[in-house]
């Protein structure tokens, strides 16, 4: 004879079963250690002389790479009027003040090339190559960063110290789901 239940209508679970919300809890807490690694910003003790070095070195290949593309403006043939007067301001290394007017639009100061020369066509031709030779270098620069971080990252941290430290954290967090859970049902 079958053996009914109509007073209560309770389940009995498998204790197996909270393994599952463990296991999906340190899955990613390992898999979010993992990346953290990566994602977390380098700390004082890790930038040592190396890196500073390396630093310097970076400043270097931007100033190359800048100095690339203004010769790059400097071997045209038949230059504007603003390529010639940018390759006058280089050649006086003269730096390029931009400063925000009360009309919080740029304006901009040269010191030994008279803008006033330059119509205002001209002028913002000018005004773009200087963006242009910059954003170059910004570029450059910006990919060396990344991957000199991510170098220092990877030699630097322990993969197994993150990894392991977030499994330990999933661990935690699925043990809490499961007891929520089942509390809650």
């Amino acid at each position: 004879m079958a053996r009914v239940n109509s007073i209560s209508n309770t389940q009995t679970e498998s204790p197996y079963s909270v393994f599952g919300s463990i296991s999906r809890g340190v899955a990613g807490g390992a898999v979010l250690g993992y990346a953290s690694k990566y994602m977390l910003p380098l700390t004082e003790q890790e930038v040592d002389k190396n890196l500073k070095d390396f630093t310097r070195y970076n400043l270097l290949q931007t100033k190359q790479a800048k100095g690339i593309a203004i010769e790059e403006i400097r071997n045209i043939e038949n230059k504007t009027p603003a390529q010639d007067a940018f390759i006058k301001m280089v050649d006086a290394k003269e730096p390029v003040v931009q400063r925000f007017s009360d009309s919080g639009k740029p304006a901009w100061k040269f010191k030994s090339l008279s803008a006033t020369n330059l119509g205002e066509k001209d002028m913002n031709e000018l005004k773009n190559l200087i963006l242009q030779v910059n954003e170059v270098a910004r570029k450059y620069r910006k990919a060396y960063v990344k991957g000199q971080n991510t170098a220092i990252k990877e030699l630097k941290r322990p993969t197994i110290a993150f990894v392991t430290v977030g499994a330990v954290i999933g661990f935690f967090a699925g043990l809490a789901h499961k007891i929520i859970s089942d509390q809650l049902s």
